[in-house]
């Protein structure tokens, strides 16, 4: 018998049955899925076919992309040879297909052999506890993947409080048509998150991104023409403007940004990103009103309008807790973009993203990961494969301060000290060292009676 009719009589045996039974390629594409697979996942087979199926996120926002991402093996597998993992598909078409226990079962070398799902009751037992690290947080991926899209939303992953704060504003402000204001430190991915809102409000609208610093009136109005040619010619158009940096924006741009802004009322919506309020605090705190007319900032008919819904992105350092989270899903991106092997991060990689003050936030853990996701060889990021000043970082050593003397403590022993070198000086003689110091006698008789000195051997009053 011919291998090609063994091989359509396992289909047919797939196609008959219910069972839950999918095939993914040596290049992590869904090369079969069974008729129970379809059925599961309520999607044609057809659709799915020849999509990518990596640990990760999914390359676009297409539900049969979320799906068969959804449908990757856990990482290690290529090593391992199987492994189980309980599969929670996304939502198609309203309905939520029920989650599923299935074994992956690596078939042939990893070059050119390929990769079996079966849906069923198993209980594998993984060894290592890196591997169990790896397989919990792809868990947790998967169930943001499905709430959350878009590069911007892997801000909003993690269990912080700072997390869940950042995802309740965004979800006010992508509810709502309506002006919103960012704050951020260095690298804060505002932008990312302003993306992220315009997709989800109204991603149909125009949209027009601005640099603050670089404009001036005129340069604005010629930038924003195309977009107000449109307003102006249908009153149904809508649009949005995302400035960046408006608060190292000159104040007649700004002035002139507003007047658009009231010209189309409720169809111009501004999206605006600003440095952190405690920058701005401390900034005040350091410089006089004068000074501060040439420093950055908003002026008062924005900071109005911007003040309905405001975003503040926290320092990276103080999410600690949600590093992992974050970390792992901009591998698995990358991982799917550029088809790299590295699927986890190790436990001293990930040490050293914890322990690192990320002093450009979001913006330098991304350009990590991606630096790490070129360099690592193999399935898991090591420490040598993140950046040198990441890697080589040594938090400061604390060190006990002394604590300063008091300015009436240092006075006191300098004028013990006068009052000692005196009488010294007229050797023993409280009248000849009153003398010298410039005042009476009954005062240095006072100040010797509140200091501990030796004057046993003075001599007799001249």
């Amino acid at each position: 018998m011919s291998s090609s009719t063994k091989v359509r009589r396992l289909a047919r045996l797939l196609e008959q049955d219910t069972s839950v039974v999918w095939a993914i390629n040596h290049e992590d594409e869904l090369v079969f899925l069974s008729a129970g697979c379809s059925n599961w996942l309520g999607m044609a087979g057809e659709t799915l076919i020849g999509r990518r199926s990596k640990a990760g996120t999914p390359v676009s926002d297409d539900p049969a992309d979320l799906v068969a991402a959804s449908l990757s093996p856990p990482p290690g597998l290529e090593r391992r040879g199987t492994a189980s993992l309980r599969i929670q598909p996304p939502i198609v078409a309203g309905k939520r297909p029920d989650s599923k226990e299935v074994r992956y079962i690596r078939v042939g070398p990893v070059e050119s052999g390929f990769t079996l799902g079966v849906a069923g009751t198993f209980n594998d037992r993984q060894i290592e506890p890196e591997l169990q690290d790896a397989v919990a947080i792809r868990n947790r991926l998967d169930q943001w993947r499905q709430r959350l899209s878009g590069l911007g939303s892997v801000l909003l992953i993690g269990n912080s409080q700072a997390a869940e704060r950042l995802r309740r504003r965004v979800e006010v402000a992508s509810s709502l048509r309506t002006h919103v204001g960012f704050y951020q430190p260095n690298g804060g991915g505002a932008e990312l998150l302003a993306m992220h809102i315009h997709q989800l409000s109204s991603s149909a609208e125009p949209f027009v991104q601005v640099d603050g610093p670089l404009m001036d009136a005129e340069l604005l109005d010629a930038t924003l023409m195309p977009l107000l040619n449109r307003l102006s010619d249908s009153e149904s158009t809508l649009g949005t403007i995302l400035c960046k940096q408006l608060d190292e924006t000159e104040i007649a741009t700004q002035q002139r940004l507003h007047s658009l802004l009231t010209s189309f009322p409720g169809r111009l919506r501004l999206l605006a990103i600003c440095g952190s309020k405690e920058e701005e605090a401390a900034t005040v705190s350091k410089h006089s009103s004068s000074e501060l007319d040439d420093q950055k900032r908003v002026c008062d008919e924005l900071e109005d309008i911007l003040d309905t819904i405001q975003i503040r992105c926290t320092p990276l350092a103080t999410r600690v807790e949600d590093l992992h989270a974050i970390a792992a899903a901009l591998l698995g991106r990358y991982g799917i973009k550029s088809k790299i092997t590295a699927e986890r991060i190790s436990r001293p990689a990930l040490d050293a993203l914890i322990h690192y003050p990320w002093p450009n936030n979001f913006a330098e853990l991304e350009e990590a990961i991606r630096h790490a996701s070129d360099t690592a060889t193999g399935e898991t990021v090591r420490l040598e494969d993140l950046p040198l000043s990441i890697r080589s970082y040594r938090p400061p050593t604390p060190q006990t301060t002394k604590k300063p003397r008091s300015l009436d403590d240092q006075v006191r022993n300098y004028e013990e000290s006068l009052l000692r070198e005196a009488m010294k000086n007229a050797d023993g003689n409280r009248a000849e060292a009153a003398r010298q110091l410039g005042i009476s006698r009954s005062r240095l008789l006072r100040k010797l009676q509140q200091m501990p000195i030796d004057d046993s051997g003075t001599k007799g009053e001249g």
